[in-house]
């Protein structure tokens, strides 16, 4: 990391860890986290019991369905994290002093964008350590259960940087959080109109769909598709908001 993105990794990692939001979201996240995977282990353990499929249970398949439920809890959380990234230091002003710095528009972006991936990673470390309570009573295949994580964190840091930028819209966190819960929503439903569609329409929803890329992901696939997908999304996402930091309104 570059020195001159250093302090404000530093300022906004301190503020975010000085926000009651962050545990909020970082227990949340915990407490859905291991309700998801004891109810799916469980739900798969029945069906394995009564041989309700053929082939018995397939691990694959148990911890695709955990990282999909995981996923859908970035829906709700991390735009309450995003949220105050830049409509908080708008609001109050700070916003100001930091064009007063020799500090770049893109410095303070990527700074709160790195120290939001940072707040990201602490969520995703310990529910990674799951799959070990099923690691003495069935095989496990850890390259596919991590890269199952690592689409969770791809999800998140798109799921992040939409957040980002509806922050920097508007100087109101409900406002920038419903902004982005709206946004990140979309991204995710938007591949259910897919099947009332057809040509090139159908094709286009299904580029657009985010879960269509974490799929494959999920099940511990990974293609160069999907990873441009997601790197598209977070630098679309970045660029926007660096164009809205320049932008006169905020002199």
């Amino acid at each position: 990391m570059k020195s001159n993105i250093s302090p404000i990794y530093f300022r906004e990692l301190k503020s975010l860890f000085y926000s009651p939001v962050a545990y909020l979201a970082l227990f949340a996240f915990y407490g859905l986290s291991g309700y998801f995977f004891v109810s799916i282990v469980s739900y798969f353990a029945q069906m394995s019991m009564m041989n309700m499929r053929q082939g018995g249970v397939h691990l694959s398949d148990l911890f695709a369905a955990f990282h999909g439920n995981v996923a859908v809890t970035f829906i709700f959380l991390l735009p309450l994290v995003s949220m105050r990234m830049f409509s908080e230091e708008k609001k109050t002003g700070t916003i100001e002093l930091l064009f007063t710095h020799p500090f770049s528009d893109l410095d303070i972006l990527l700074g709160k964008y790195f120290a939001s991936l940072t707040l990201l990673g602490a969520m995703l470390v310990p529910v990674a350590l799951f799959p070990l309570l099923l690691s003495g009573a069935a095989s496990l295949h850890w390259p596919s259960i991590l890269t199952g994580f690592g689409g969770l964190f791809l999800v998140g840091a798109a799921f992040m940087a939409v957040g980002i930028f509806t922050s920097a819209l508007t100087e109101n966190q409900v406002v920038a959080a419903a902004l982005g819960f709206g946004s990140i929503l979309l991204l995710f439903l938007i591949g259910w109109m897919e099947a009332s569609a057809s040509g090139f329409a159908k094709d286009l929803l299904k580029q657009l769909s985010i879960m269509n890329h974490f799929q494959d992901m999920a099940k511990g696939v990974v293609n160069l598709r999907d990873l441009s997908y997601f790197g598209l999304l977070v630098f679309l996402s970045l660029f926007a908001t660096l164009r809205v930091l320049e932008s006169k309104k905020w002199r």
